[in-house]
């Protein structure tokens, strides 16, 4: 058997192409994608690269992590996904370098038509270990059309995750930190919706 050509290349370089090889061009949901989804969004399943041996799975898989935007649902039974996906990669979550929340927008009323949508919210680390920080800029991910209320829906849950956020900046943050962030923001959303 011949050694690996990859193997032998100074670390530097092999982490470039690390990079290169597991970025993902979509972003990334860590629950079940609807068929309709599978266009625009890729599956947080691990790279293959990582099945190539131990040694490139170490070398790889902190670029997967740290080089995509992984989307957690916020709202079941996607949550209840992203909260798997959460348990199963505890080892990683200090290699994440952004995090994107889906809401589901709670209309005023009870009318299920206009709560077709939801927002997307992120967080980023700028350099590996550093404090979350909120992404400003959210986006309403869906076809229907957004609601004239919007703006300051988004105002409110931003303000609020920024509130949120330095729990899951310690280094002991756990799975359960960041589940936790999710549910209650989530929670903190429809009591001031119903309130």
């Amino acid at each position: 058997m011949t050694s690996s050509r990859l193997l032998d290349l100074p670390a530097e370089i092999r982490s470039l192409i690390y990079e290169y090889a597991v970025a993902s061009d979509k972003t990334v949901v860590t629950f079940r994608l609807d068929s309709y989804q599978r266009d625009d969004y890729d599956h947080a399943t691990l790279p293959s690269l990582a099945s190539v041996s131990r040694q490139v799975r170490s070398e790889s898989l902190p670029a997967f992590y740290s080089c995509n935007d992984f989307i957690l649902h916020t709202e079941s039974p996607k949550a209840e996904e992203a909260n798997g996906w959460l348990r199963l990669n505890c080892n990683y979550l200090g290699l994440l370098r952004k995090v994107t929340f889906w809401l589901r927008y709670v209309p005023f009323t009870n009318d299920r038509a206009s709560s077709q949508g939801a927002m997307s919210m992120s967080i980023f680390r700028p350099t590996k270990g550093a404090h979350w920080q909120v992404d400003e800029e959210w986006r309403w991910v869906t076809v229907v059309r957004r609601p004239a209320e919007l703006q300051g829906d988004a105002s409110l849950i931003l303000e609020k995750l920024r509130d949120m956020i330095p729990e899951i900046s310690k280094d002991t943050a756990t799975h359960d930190d960041y589940a936790a962030l999710m549910t209650d923001l989530r929670s903190f959303y429809i009591q001031e919706k119903m309130s």
